[in-house]
């Protein structure tokens, strides 16, 4: 089971930037921005990160510097200069134009629907495993139904009920805090009392082990997914203006913030990789080593049923939040005429859900949930889903990469409060470039070490969604904007 990550809030209204709102938010302290840029990120699941066994770390390094860092800096640039609200999408409509803004905002909530298939992948076993049945958890027919009757029922509660006043904030206790402690003290318990297993993902200790033999077989088909781990971390740069020195002080803090994330996800994978048997790594099974753990420690079997707990009213309310959260950006894109007025994309409840959206959410996320009973086996699936949300949102920050290129070179005497090098382009650029490069390796890899099945399902799946919001724009009329009512 993997990490989700929210899409931008919503979309700006105008194209001008305004600073007015933040002038009245309070400053916070350094620590306290790496904190929150850490507890955005950070989830308990390692699974492909785990898979990959000593290559993890090269792995997490080039995830970390190459992909997540350059994302932070870029992010926190435009964060400053365009400090209104909507994030990638208003970055990239006042650089590349509001149709590359509007496809943006199109293809962050189009990851929505994959990363909700892993949620709810990750759901099923959780609920097996709670009811003593673990001869479900591999199970693609009972897989399918459990993902569909999580999303249908999240879809009718965020229609009747607030679910966002109602969940409040204790889901980050009980499906971050609680399971990561556990995780992390019963494997570190259980590695000081048996040391390395032989018979692990890990096996015993070479050198020559750290570096992949190859990227483009064994382990390399898991690198979409451990980048997957930092989607959202541009996000982190909605707390920029309220530091008391961003210039300085945002560089040292998303560094910091990179780094401990990074440890914090190879401890708790190394430890984890260490219990599971070779070749027998469940993916979306997030309490295998729970079960691992209490079994080899002798513990009794209601402690892997209090984490499988703790997760499902995680993944509940947080997933019932992201119903609603997800859409607003097309609700705002509706707002300004993007969509056919009869699409009934602009209006929302009294709640501020959208009725339309939410059902064409939800007839999305249970197409691709099908999959499973498509395609053979629970962890080819699996893979196949997190590629999929992967490069959807990966194309996002390609428009995001190039338009901060276009930024730099459209106005050069623009101000940025945060800025990337101190003098030139070079080191901007360099971001960038990095960042594109790195998306392009990591598809590449991704696509090679999968079979042509895989390919294709990924390939169709991301052409179909990037084709639909250009056809959309193509095809928009000045009279979808009549009638509707004004902006906030």
């Amino acid at each position: 089971m993997q990490h989700v990550h929210k899409p931008s809030a919503s979309r700006p209204s105008s194209a001008a930037p305004s600073t007015q709102k933040f002038k009245t938010l309070s400053k916070i302290s350094l620590p306290t921005f790496i904190g929150l840029t850490f507890a955005l990120v950070a989830g308990p699941y390692y699974s492909t990160l785990t898979a990959t066994g000593w290559n993890m770390f090269i792995y997490m390094g080039i995830a970390a510097l190459c992909f997540a860092l350059p994302i932070a800096l870029i992010s926190g640039e435009f964060g400053t200069t365009f400090p209104g609200r909507g994030g990638p999408e208003l970055w990239v409509n006042n650089t590349l134009g509001p149709k590359w803004g509007f496809v943006t905002s199109w293809l962050i909530w189009a990851a929505m629907f994959p990363s909700m298939v892993v949620v709810g992948t990750g759901f099923a076993p959780m609920l097996a495993l709670l009811i003593k049945r673990a001869d479900l958890v591999e199970n693609p027919i009972y897989t399918l139904v459990v993902i569909l009757g999580l999303v249908w029922s999240m879809t009718i509660l965020n229609l009747k009920f607030d679910m966002a006043k109602i969940n409040g904030k204790f889901g980050i206790w009980l499906g971050l805090y609680i399971p990561v402690l556990m995780l992390f003290s019963l494997g570190l318990i259980t590695f000081i009392k048996f040391g390395f297993s032989s018979h692990s993902i890990l096996g015993q200790f070479s050198f020559h082990k750290l570096i992949p033999q190859s990227f483009t077989s064994g382990t390399g088909m898991y690198f979409s997914g451990i980048i997957f781990v930092f989607l959202g971390i541009e996000m982190s740069s909605v707390f920029i203006t309220r530091l008391n020195n961003p210039s300085k002080q945002y560089s040292k803090g998303i560094i910091t913030a990179l780094i401990m994330l990074a440890l914090f996800s190879l401890i708790n994978s190394f430890l984890v990789a260490n219990v599971i048997p070779a070749g027998k790594i469940q993916l979306n099974n997030g309490a295998q080593p729970l079960q691992i753990f209490a079994n080899e420690l002798g513990l009794p079997y209601v402690l892997v049923q209090l984490f499988c707990l703790f997760s499902i009213v995680s993944v509940v309310t947080n997933m019932s939040t992201w119903f609603v959260s997800a859409s607003k950006t097309i609700t705002q894109s509706a707002l300004q005429g993007d969509f056919p007025p009869k699409f009934n994309f602009w209006k929302t409840n009294k709640f501020n859900a959208c009725k339309s959206l939410l059902l064409v959410q939800a007839i999305a996320i249970s197409l691709l949930a099908g999959a499973y009973v498509v395609i053979p086996g629970i962890n080819k699936v699996f893979i196949i889903i997190t590629n999929s949300g992967t490069v959807l949102y990966c194309m996002a920050y390609c428009l995001m990469a190039i338009g901060f290129i276009a930024m730099r070179r459209q106005n050069k005497a623009q101000k940025h409060p945060f800025r990337i090098g101190k003098k030139g382009n070079g080191l901007g650029y360099f971001m960038a470039g990095l960042l594109i490069v790195t998306v392009f390796f990591a598809l590449t890899i991704t696509f090679i070490n999968n079979n042509l099945v895989n390919f294709i399902f990924v390939v169709v799946l991301v052409a179909i969604l990037f084709a639909i919001p250009l056809v959309i724009y193509k095809i928009k009329k000045p009279e979808w904007k009549e009638g509707l009512p004004k902006e906030e």
